[in-house]
C-alpha cells in the first residue's frame, strides 16, 4: 500500500493551501449574505415572515453563493498560502534541494480539481433544486403573508395589474378599513372598488389570493363601448395571484437539473427558434466551475511574488482578479444571451483568457525568468508613491 501514501510535501503543501482557502470560503459566503440581510430583515418586519423562513431562504441562496465562492477561495487559498511559505524562504529551500516548482504544483492543482468538481455538482444538481425550492417558499409566503406586505396610506402594488390602497390596517387581526382598488387587468374593462374593509385570504386553488371586501361599490368601465356602471355589494371577492406565483409552474433555466435543460435546449432548436438563456446557462455550468483549476494554477506565481502590503494585499488582489474574472462572465453572458456569440465560446472568454495568463505566468517562474523582486500589487503601490510625490510638489 505505500503507493497510496501521500507524501509528506505534497501534505504541507496541501495544508498550507487548505487552510485560508477554508477560510475564504466562510469569509466570502458571509460576505454575500450580509448583502442580502436587509432585504430579509424587511422581510421579517414589514411582512410577518418568520425567522424559520428566513433561514430557509438563506439556506436555499447559499448554493448560488457556493458556486462563486469556491473559485475565488480558491484564489485566495493558494495566495496565502505560497505567499507565507515564499516570505518565509520555505520555497526556496525546497527547489535548492531539486524540487522544481512543476513538482510543487501537484496538490496545489489536485485541490483545484477537487473543488472543481464539488463546484460542478453544486451548478448540475444543488442550485437547479434550491432556486426551485426558493421560488416555491416565496410563492408561498406571497400568497399566506400578503396582508404583511401591505402599507398604509399609500398605494400599494403587491399585486400585479392592481393598485391598491388601504386606509388603516388593523394590527390585531390584519383587516383592511377603508379600501380602494383600481383594477387594470383588463384593458377593455376597467374598474374600481370602494369597500368599508376587507381582509386577505388565500385561495381555495392554492394559487390565487382573495380579496374579501365588505360593505362597497364596483364602478365599471368598458372601454369598446364607452359604456360605464355602479354596483353595490355587501361582500365581494376579488381573486388576484401574487406577484412571485406568476410563472411559478414553469422552470427557468436557472432552476432546471440537467436533462431537462438538455430537453429544453433541443426542443427550442428543434422548433427554430433557439433558448439562449438555457443555452448560456448549460455553458456557464461547465465553465464556470473550471474556474477553481485556472484560479489554482494563477494562484502559484502570484503567491511567489513579495507583497509589500503583506497579505492583505494579496487578498485584494484575489478579490480583484475575481471581479476581472466576474465581468469578463458577465460580458459572455450578454454575447450568448442575445444570440451574438455561441453559448460555449461565449462563455468560455474568461476561461480562455485566464488559462493563457495562468500557464505564461506559471512557466516563466518554474524557469526563473521573472522579476522575482516585483509583485503583482506594485503598480498600485508606485501609483501611490507618485500621487504622494506628486502632491508634495505641489
Amino acid at each position: 500500500m505505500r503507493f497510496l501514501r501521500v507524501p509528506i510535501i505534497d501534505r504541507y503543501v496541501a495544508r498550507e493551501v487548505a487552510a485560508p482557502l477554508m477560510l475564504g470560503v466562510v469569509l466570502l459566503t458571509f460576505a454575500l449574505v450580509t448583502g442580502r440581510l436587509l432585504k430579509l430583515t424587511e422581510m421579517v418586519v414589514n411582512r410577518g415572515v418568520s425567522l424559520h423562513d428566513v433561514l430557509a431562504m438563506i439556506g436555499y441562496i447559499m448554493p448560488s453563493f457556493f458556486e462563486l465562492t469556491f473559485p475565488m477561495a480558491v484564489l485566495l487559498g493558494v495566495l496565502l498560502g505560497f505567499g507565507r511559505m515564499s516570505a518565509e524562504r520555505e520555497l526556496i529551500a525546497a527547489r535548492a534541494c531539486g524540487i522544481s516548482l512543476y513538482r510543487l504544483a501537484i496538490p496545489v492543482v489536485a485541490i483545484g480539481v477537487a473543488v472543481w468538481f464539488l463546484a460542478s455538482w453544486f451548478a448540475f444538481s444543488v442550485r437547479p433544486w434550491a432556486n426551485h425550492s426558493l421560488s416555491g417558499l416565496l410563492y408561498q409566503l406571497s400568497r399566506t403573508r400578503s396582508a404583511a406586505g401591505l402599507k398604509e396610506k399609500i398605494f400599494n402594488r403587491t399585486f400585479p395589474g392592481i393598485v391598491l390602497y388601504v386606509d388603516k390596517i388593523s394590527s390585531a387581526d390584519g383587516s383592511l378599513h377603508g379600501v380602494m382598488i383600481a383594477d387594470d387587468r383588463n384593458q377593455g374593462q376597467q374598474s374600481t372598488i370602494i369597500a368599508s374593509r376587507g381582509i386577505v385570504l388565500p385561495g381555495k386553488d392554492r394559487e390565487t389570493v382573495t380579496l374579501r371586501l365588505y360593505e362597497g361599490s364596483i364602478f365599471g368601465l368598458e372601454t369598446e363601448n364607452h359604456a360605464s356602471h355602479v354596483t353595490s355589494f355587501r361582500i365581494y371577492d376579488l381573486n388576484v395571484e401574487p406577484e412571485s406565483a406568476v410563472n411559478w409552474a414553469v422552470l427557468t433555466p436557472d432552476e432546471m437539473n440537467y436533462a431537462t435543460l438538455r430537453h429544453t435546449i433541443a426542443a427550442a432548436r428543434a422548433a427554430g427558434h433557439p433558448d439562449h438563456m438555457a443555452e448560456s446557462e448549460l455553458a456557464g455550468k461547465y465553465t464556470v466551475p473550471f474556474a477553481s483549476v485556472l484560479f489554482a494554477l494563477l494562484g502559484i506565481p502570484l503567491g511567489l511574488k513579495p507583497a509589500r502590503g503583506g497579505q492583505s494585499e494579496r487578498f485584494g488582489v484575489a478579490i480583484a482578479l475575481f471581479f476581472f474574472y466576474y465581468a469578463l462572465m458577465r460580458v459572455g453572458e450578454n454575447l450568448a444571451q442575445s444570440g451574438r456569440l455561441a453559448a460555449l465560446p461565449a462563455m468560455c472568454i474568461p476561461d480562455v483568457l485566464f488559462a493563457l495568463v495562468a500557464a505564461w505566468l506559471f512557466v516563466q517562474s518554474a524557469g526563473d525568468r521573472t522579476d522575482q523582486g516585483r509583485g503583482p500589487g506594485d503598480i498600485i503601490w508606485e501609483l501611490v508613491e507618485r500621487f504622494e510625490r506628486s502632491r508634495q510638489a505641489a
